[in-house]
């Protein structure tokens, strides 16, 4: 296989994995507006205080809601017809990525106070990982997970292990991965977290370590998605090591 033609599929996985990883979140937002609210209702005490950032807080929303609808815009394939429907449409998957990073980046910057901009901060990093602008990407997911150990924090910790990846940093993305799959409060997929940590030795030579998480993958989550990839990766291991 050409060297242009891997590149474009490690990208492709990459991006996918990097988007995997936020449809999780879009799924599962229910519980950062849970938290959202929470935060809300504790200021209720502060009477017009509470008035003026909920206020605030709606506006954040609604403009992080834009910004994610020009996210989750359609990409007209080459040489076919436009998409139908309202979403935003873009010619190319770069032209879709810089116009949500300008829309996110006016959330993050208006409402740096708010959940919505500590959302948009994660955004953001997703959107410079997809330019391969892999060094902001890092600085707006360090960024974001500065604050509570939340959904959104861990979600943040995941791909900023994934864009160290890229970067060919595989010990400081080990570090994480390993370090989430040690912390007992961590919502995310256990399952995804080994695989992921698996690659990133497998990337990093250290093929005996990645043979013991895929096959700890494979054990521990059976009925995992992701169990037989675990399998058919560990094997090929194997085979090299034969």
């Amino acid at each position: 296989m050409k060297r242009a033609e891997r590149h474009h599929l490690k990208q492709d996985e990459f991006v996918q994995g990097i988007e995997r990883t936020t449809d999780w979140m879009v799924e599962n937002k229910r519980n950062i507006v849970n938290a959202v609210l929470l935060v809300l209702g504790g200021a209720l005490l502060l009477g017009g205080l509470y008035i003026y950032r909920s206020r605030r807080a709606a506006q954040a929303q609604a403009r992080f809601a834009e910004a994610l609808e020009i996210y989750h815009g359609d990409v007209r394939s080459p040489g076919g017809a436009a998409p139908t429907g309202d979403a935003p449409t873009f010619a190319n998957a770069e032209e879709k990525y810089r116009a949500a990073l300008e829309a996110f980046e006016g959330v993050a910057t208006e409402f740096s106070g708010h959940e919505a901009g500590r959302q948009a901060l994660y955004y953001m990093g997703v959107c410079h990982a997809g330019l391969k602008d892999y060094e902001r990407a890092e600085d707006a997911l360090a960024d974001m997970g500065s604050g509570s150990r939340d959904l959104l924090y861990y979600l943040g910790t995941q791909t900023l292990a994934a864009v160290k990846a890229e970067r060919e940093d595989f010990s400081g993305a080990a570090d994480i991965l390993r370090s989430l799959l040690e912390d007992e409060a961590n919502p995310l997929p256990k399952d995804y977290v080994l695989f992921e940590l698996a690659k990133t030795e497998e990337k990093a030579g250290n093929l005996d370590q990645a043979r013991l998480y895929y096959d700890r993958m494979v054990s521990e989550h059976p009925d995992s998605q992701l169990r037989g990839d675990a399998m058919n990766r560990r094997d090929a291991l194997e085979f090299v090591a034969s």
